[in-house]
């Protein structure tokens, strides 16, 4: 699989929408006194929004949904955090897509 600058525009595009999905749960949890403000952790928890959004955005794509779809699912997948990486597990365990 080759990358075209093209790809790795939208790769950014749903690292960082995936990112403010990570940061909006994050101080959602704050607001909801959830949890105390943590630098560390709404850091940690951003990061890990953009991965899921990278991941999303292969899954996505190999799945052949156009980049409005792609965009939407990394926000949602970065909003979801923690939870998303549960739901991939287990859907992979079961044997797949």
């Amino acid at each position: 699989m080759k990358i075209l600058p093209d790809e790795l525009f939208d790769i950014a595009v749903s690292i960082c929408v995936a990112s403010v999905g990570g940061a909006v749960k994050y101080l959602r949890q704050i607001q909801q006194d959830i949890r105390k403000f943590s630098l560390i952790q709404m850091l940690i928890t951003v990061f890990i929004g953009g991965f899921l959004g990278m991941i999303t955005y292969f899954l996505g794509i190999s799945l052949g949904l156009d980049g409005g779809a792609v965009g939407f699912m990394s926000g949602v997948a970065g909003l979801m955090g923690d939870e998303a990486i549960k739901q991939y597990e287990q859907r992979f365990k079961r044997g797949g897509l």
